[in-house]
């Protein structure tokens, strides 16, 4: 696999670039950290959204930026997830079944290289298994900066009881949104392999 560094691919390793900067406002005791964490996260998930669109434009889709794209997300994606467990906004359990499930896709990656194909791009289920991955750190980061800014919670459970359900309820939202990540995982894990299985366990004719 040549490794070909270019305008997308530039902008993949960006995308990595942004982590410490993100973890950095994300624990820090600034009163607005949250939410520039915030605010950096999105910017570097919209690089996964533009350098595929410019890999496409520019004709520059490499064997090597399809191998770094779905490791720059998980890399995103998991620093964010495991912040989460250390902020006991959501159960590790989720994040190792994951982690596990991401583990196991790459290592499935590198056998079809190995085997002689080309890197295998991600199926729509994984696709749409990263869009809800950022939809849901996105909403979970907008609760933890919302609530640095403007306290919602001491609003709410002091307007009676539709109040204090409302913030129950708003609590839980990590934690239902991150179950449903989980389960998503499981179910792409099983399309990528059920429908790449081929690759994984015949070598290619000669």
């Amino acid at each position: 696999m040549d490794i070909k560094f270019n305008y997308s691919n530039t902008l993949t390793m960006a995308r990595i670039g942004f982590i410490p900067f993100f973890l950095v406002f994300l624990f820090s005791k600034m009163h607005y950290g949250s939410t520039v964490a915030l605010f950096i996260f999105v910017i570097a998930s919209l690089t996964d959204w533009y350098d595929g669109r410019l890999a496409r434009e520019r004709n520059e889709v490499t064997e090597f930026g399809k191998f770094l794209d779905p490791i720059a997300d998980k890399l995103l994606v998991f620093s964010a997830f495991i912040s989460f467990v250390q902020l006991e906004l959501v159960p590790t359990w989720m994040i190792i079944v994951m982690i596990g499930r991401e583990f196991l896709i790459t290592s499935l990656r590198m056998v079809a290289i190995s085997n002689g194909h080309h890197v295998l791009p991600a199926e729509q289920s994984g696709k749409h298994k990263t869009a809800w991955h950022i939809a849901t750190i996105i909403t979970i980061l907008v609760i933890i900066s919302s609530q640095k800014i403007f306290d919602w919670r001491v609003v709410l459970e002091s307007s009676g009881d539709a109040g204090m359900h409302l913030s129950a309820f708003i609590k839980t939202i990590p934690y239902i949104m991150t179950v449903i990540c989980a389960f998503y995982s499981i179910y792409s894990a099983y399309d990528f392999i059920n429908k790449n299985r081929g690759h994984f366990f015949e070598k290619p004719a000669r």
